[in-house]
């Protein structure tokens, strides 16, 4: 919940004007400053704060303004709070220190920012010119897939593993790019009533041929058949976790997607019959790039973007895996 709060301040912060990042620093950097006055404490790392708001949501410019204003401002207080409110030799030689020192804090706070900005620019371009060719990729292997009358089964199977394929790379493009935008809380959630038995089928239809290919069997258990969430952002979830599923299930084996209620939440399993996750890796997997030691391939893109996507609808997300029973990747999501 914590997280969300902050995600959403961020966002709203991101989206305001430079004016009015502008003044809303220069209003805490008054409120600092009338601490510092009030208290006997040392409260200059404090005037950190309206600095960092500036640099960061603002710019270089807001930055530089409110460091002079933060600088001038911890001077004079500290006048201020000396009996007599006499002016000592040397006492305009802190005034340039930290200014000095909140220069510098501006322009590395205000480089970072650019850099970030930039790299999601980056992120999106990449994206973009990604899921064209891949798109158009899946739409011929999908047209050639449906004329099997000049094609042998070796053909036809080569077909099938080009298209799960592209699949597969389609999804973590996607994810790439939703997984920055739900960092920041910029992707709206649309949560409303869904029939679970139809999101799960579309899903099991989804990764069908990478199952086929497996020779895994993907089965649901719905113990609750309607559920109030985001139907695509939880449709995806699901297709991630029951493809990290057949990543790792035997052949022969069963994912099995179940539906339950948890109080005033519904929980929603992907169990598969593999190895497991080790202890250690329980916590780290729904981490960017957390993986398995020695596991098969993979970012670790797909758990974080199921970590985001489920938290984005107030819920959250673990995995279980009990010694020798395979691994479930449960979620819950508020059913009210």
């Amino acid at each position: 919940m914590l997280k969300k709060t902050l995600a959403g301040l961020d966002a709203r912060l991101l989206g305001m004007p430079r004016n009015a990042v502008l003044l809303l620093s220069l209003v805490v950097c008054l409120l600092v400053s009338a601490l510092d006055v009030k208290t006997e404490f040392d409260v200059l790392l404090l005037y950190l704060m309206p600095i960092l708001l500036a640099s960061w949501y603002g710019g270089a410019v807001e930055g530089y303004v409110i460091a002079v204003y933060a600088a001038i401002a911890a001077e004079v207080t500290l006048v201020l709070s000396r009996p007599g409110r006499e002016v000592l030799p040397g006492q305009w030689i802190p005034l340039v220190m930290h200014f000095l020192i909140f220069v510098l804090i501006v322009r590395a706070m205000s480089q970072l920012r650019a850099a970030q900005a930039q790299r999601r620019q980056l992120t999106e371009f990449i994206v973009h010119d990604l899921r064209s060719p891949i798109a158009s990729s899946i739409t011929g292997l999908q047209t050639l897939a449906s004329i099997t009358d000049n094609m042998d089964d070796i053909q036809q199977e080569m077909v099938d593993l080009a298209l799960v394929s592209n699949q597969r790379a389609l999804t973590l493009v996607n994810s790439i790019l939703d997984v920055s935008k739900l960092e920041i809380g910029s992707m709206e959630v649309h949560m409303q009533p869904t029939e679970l038995r139809e999101l799960f089928t579309e899903c099991i239809r989804q990764v069908a041929l990478w199952a086929q290919g497996a020779e895994v069997t993907v089965d649901m258990e719905l113990a609750v058949e309607r559920a109030n969430l985001d139907p695509d952002l939880t449709s995806r979830v699901v297709v991630n976790l029951v493809s990290n599923a057949l990543k790792y299930s035997p052949t022969g084996s069963r994912v099995l997607i179940k539906s339950e209620a948890a109080g005033k939440d519904v929980r929603i399993t992907v169990k598969d019959q593999g190895p497991g996750i080790p202890a250690e890796y329980l916590d780290s997997i729904f981490e960017p790039f957390g993986q398995v030691k020695g596991t098969k391939g993979g970012t670790g893109l797909g758990l974080t973007f199921c970590r985001l996507a489920i938290q984005a609808q107030g819920g959250k997300i673990w995995a279980e895996s009990p010694p020798q029973q395979g691994a479930s990747m449960i979620f819950t999501i508020p059913n009210g």
